[in-house]
């Protein structure tokens, strides 16, 4: 009851922001911070949060199965720019997390971030992301530690990642694509490969931007 009563207060505080930005997208599988621990099931994805070129901001996703038309996950952030300049570092807290089974059994998680990001120039971005969390529920905590570059060209875009997890002591490599349609729609198709047991995971989306 108190995590229902929780997940509740999440969705009406979500829905008194002002976003300014969002999106909605339609996937093959679904979206993780985790590379590895991406969905392999058809999701719909949405996003809202509030002016990005804030220092502090505030952002709300919502996932959920479509074969079934169940929640997947519910997430609300709050990410701070505290240098912000070529170089960028930006802190964020996960307040919390809820994921959900069909049969509506939630599991929250809260996570804390650090994202730095450095342009070399105009196509191309070096980044690192760190992600350390802890179940509230269970014992499950995790800590993810990942290399990126994004290269930009025209209407592509090529994020490529590296990454290290404590659970299971996984690495791995993800790669996402992204085609700029047109001023609202873009098509996306994302991989992964976790070295260290062989798993494959392939996801392929539109995407609808606000």
């Amino acid at each position: 009851m108190k995590q229902l009563l929780a997940l509740c207060l999440i969705i009406l505080t979500a829905g008194s922001l002002q976003a300014q930005t969002g999106s909605i997208e339609m996937s093959t599988g679904g979206f993780s911070f985790i590379p590895a621990f991406t969905s392999k099931e058809p999701n719909l994805i949405i996003n809202a949060s509030t002016n990005p070129k804030r220092k502090l901001t505030g952002a709300l996703m919502y996932m959920m199965r479509m074969q079934s038309m169940t929640p997947t996950t519910v997430a609300l952030f709050t990410r701070y720019r505290f240098i912000d300049k070529k170089f960028k570092a930006i802190v964020g807290i996960h307040i919390p997390a809820f994921q959900m089974t069909e049969q509506y059994k939630v599991t929250s998680f809260f996570g804390r971030e650090l994202t730095m990001l450095y342009p070399i120039n105009e196509k191309l971005t070096l980044g690192s992301f760190i992600l350390n969390g802890n179940a509230r529920n269970t014992d499950f905590k995790v800590t993810l530690v990942s290399g990126n570059t994004n290269y930009r060209h025209k209407k592509w875009s090529f994020l490529t990642q590296g990454y290290y997890l404590t659970v299971g002591d996984l690495t791995g490599v993800a790669e996402t694509i992204s085609y700029d349609i047109n001023a609202h729609f873009q098509a996306k198709a994302f991989g992964n490969y976790t070295i260290t047991d062989g798993q494959v995971i392939g996801t392929v989306g539109l995407k609808y931007n606000l």
